[in-house]
C-alpha cells in the first residue's frame, strides 16, 4: 500500500506522545502539528484504525486526507505504528508500545490488546531452526479471536444461537 522509505530505520520502541518530537528529529524528520495529531490518535483511539478512519476522524482538526497517509506510512517505517490485518481484510493500524510485544486483535470491533512477547518463541525458533536449517532472526505473530465484550454481547444476544 505504501512505497518504502528507504532512509529511516526503525526505533527499538515507541516513544510517549511527548518524546515523539525527539524521535522525529533524530531521524531528521520535522515533528509537525499535523503529524503529533495522528500519533496522539493512535496512542489514544482504543482500537486498530484504517487509515481511511484516521483521516476522517482527524479531519475537522485540519489534518488532510494524504497527510494522514504520508504520516502512517512514515511512522509505519520507524516502527511506531503496526499494521494489522482484520478479518475483513482491510489494512488497520495500532501504536507499537515499547518492549518485545504482540497484539491480541478482536475480530468485531477491532480492540486491540498487547501482551509481552519476551522468550516466547525461542524454543520453536530453535526448533524450526534445527528442523529446516533456516537462520531465524525474527518473528511476526498476531492473535485474532474476540474481546471479553464481543464474547459477552454474542452471548447475550436473542442471535447467540446462530453466531457461533
Amino acid at each position: 500500500m505504501f512505497a518504502k522509505i528507504s532512509h529511516i530505520t526503525p526505533v527499538s520502541t515507541a516513544p510517549p506522545a511527548d518524546d515523539l518530537t525527539s524521535v522525529l528529529v533524530t531521524k531528521g524528520i520535522p515533528c509537525t502539528r499535523q503529524r503529533r495529531l495522528v500519533w496522539e490518535y493512535y496512542l489514544n483511539v482504543g482500537k486498530a484504525a484504517t487509515v481511511a478512519e484516521a483521516a476522517a476522524d482527524l479531519q475537522p482538526a485540519g489534518v488532510s486526507q494524504a497527510t494522514v497517509y504520508r504520516t502512517i506510512a512514515i511512522f509505519a517505517e520507524l516502527g511506531l505504528l503496526h499494521r494489522v490485518q482484520v478479518r475483513t481484510g482491510e489494512a488497520c493500524y495500532t501504536a507499537a508500545l515499547p518492549g518485545h510485544r504482540h497484539p491480541l486483535v478482536c475480530c468485531e470491533c477491532r480492540r486491540v490488546i498487547e501482551f509481552a512477547g519476551d522468550d516466547d518463541l525461542s524454543e520453536l525458533q530453535r526448533r524450526l531452526e534445527l528442523e529446516t536449517g533456516f537462520m531465524i532472526y525474527g518473528h511476526h505473530l498476531e492473535v485474532y479471536g474476540l474481546c471479553a465484550q464481543c464474547v459477552e454481547k454474542r452471548s447475550t444476544s436473542r442471535w447467540s444461537g446462530l453466531l457461533r
